[in-house]
């Protein structure tokens, strides 16, 4: 494939762009209604889960060892979600066939949705490189991140991002971001990322989920901030105890 441009009648930015809508979606305000299918086809509409709290994310390509990685940390908080009643919309600029691939093990409450042209991307306002930027990103910054021993290198399988193609093409300027939705529709924090592995920490998450049926384990390994946060606290008074006696 060869690709020619003229320079006199394109401009190319390399600032972040946000998508086609001049009006930001923010929070506070409704989440825009979307209807997306599934990996097993299968039609999601965000106004179906009206009552319940979503988290929406949206993700760049199904094959991105990124978003592999960020879909594990996905997993790991799956439990605790389930347990608060919280959905979690998962949206790819990939094919339903590769979605399937990309998020197995998943439970009931989460569901992966396909996007290729990104018109739920355009409607929330999710953010794009510029083509300067993603060429840069894509031949000397990800090599870096994708650097044999880090975090993210177990992820990268280069004959799943040959047969996702598509989503790859689709996806090259794409950013991630997240939206929390609240039982009425209404969007109460949101991350629109400025690089493809941003992500929303999970403390803001852990907000998000009502004080009740927050985990309480107060386990250093636990995936929630403030339990692992009380381990040391309560760590740090034994041995506080123990020194005075």
């Amino acid at each position: 494939m060869s690709f020619s441009f003229k320079m006199s009648s394109i401009r190319i930015s390399t600032k972040v762009t946000a998508g086609n809508n001049n009006k930001m979606v923010g929070i506070g305000e409704e989440a825009p209604d979307f209807e997306l299918k599934d990996e097993e086809g299968r039609v999601h509409k965000l106004s179906s889960f009206r009552g319940r709290r979503v988290i929406l994310s949206f993700f760049r390509y199904a094959s991105c060892p990124v978003c592999l990685y960020n879909i594990d940390r996905l997993k790991q908080q799956e439990a605790m979600l389930e347990r608060a009643g919280i959905v979690t919309l998962c949206i790819f600029r990939s094919t339903p066939k590769m979605v399937k691939r990309a998020i197995k093990g998943t439970n009931e409450d989460t569901h992966t949705l396909s996007d290729v042209k990104g018109s739920v991307y355009n409607k929330f306002q999710v953010k794009q490189l510029g083509a300067i930027a993603a060429i840069k990103r894509r031949f000397t910054q990800m090599p870096k991140i994708l650097k044999e021993g880090g975090k993210y290198y177990p992820y990268l399988d280069m004959k799943m991002i040959s047969e996702d193609k598509e989503g790859v093409d689709a996806a090259m300027k794409q950013l991630p971001a997240d939206f929390l939705i609240d039982e009425n529709g209404i969007i109460v924090d949101l991350l629109r990322s400025k690089k493809p592995n941003d992500y929303m920490v999970f403390k803001r998450i852990e907000a998000f989920i009502p004080e009740d049926k927050r985990c309480k384990c107060n386990n250093k390994y636990c995936i929630s901030p403030t339990c692992r946060e009380n381990y040391e606290q309560i760590r740090k008074d034994a041995e506080s105890m123990l020194c005075s006696w």
